[in-house]
């Protein structure tokens, strides 16, 4: 896997995105996924460590069928939880493509992601899903995954992020980052 499958990782995601929200124009570019993604280290099939790589944010997981055609995807990212100061990993793009579908490749792909979360020492994986979307629900409730119908999903899209960013600065408080 590599950056030859950045097209039909572009594919995977409008497609997707049309299954949750059809007629969506979703913006995504090759050359923004190319720039962002992790790919599996070529010597030694393993993911890229994060050293060096500070703008590639996400780690694509592919399945190919038996036919040799690939059959699904998976995109995650690691998060952080302060409550355990520990790693988690957050499911951004799940997508089987329907011929596939009902073959257990969904499964498999949720189980190669754990498997990488373990490896990571990460203490939990955690996802959003559009509440219609019963069919998805019903397998994640098959996995084991647990509702948080406690908590609400949050989010500042790019013009919020340039609004509270340009926010006053206070003269007399001090924001530091260690990172």
């Amino acid at each position: 896997m590599g950056h030859a499958d950045v097209p039909t990782i572009r594919s995977f995601i409008i497609a997707g995105g049309d299954d949750q929200a059809p007629g969506t124009a979703i913006p995504v570019t090759e050359a923004g996924l190319a720039a962002t993604l992790h790919f599996a280290d070529a010597e030694s099939g393993t993911i890229a460590a994060a050293a060096g790589t500070a703008h590639r944010f996400a780690w694509p997981l592919l399945i190919v069928a038996p036919e040799g055609d690939i059959a699904g995807m998976a995109i995650y990212f690691y998060n952080y939880t302060t409550w355990k100061a520990a790693p988690g990993v957050c499911l951004e793009e799940f997508y089987v493509v329907p011929q596939y579908r009902r073959r257990g490749y969904g499964k498999l792909l949720i189980e190669a992601m754990a498997r990488e979360a373990q490896k990571a020492g990460c203490v939990k994986l955690e996802w959003l899903c559009l509440k219609d979307n019963q069919r998805a629900l019903a397998f994640y409730d098959k996995l084991g995954a647990t509702r948080k119908d406690d908590w609400v999903a949050l989010r500042v899209d790019e013009a919020g992020i340039a609004r509270l960013a340009a926010g006053r600065e206070e003269g007399s408080v001090s924001i530091q980052s260690l990172g």
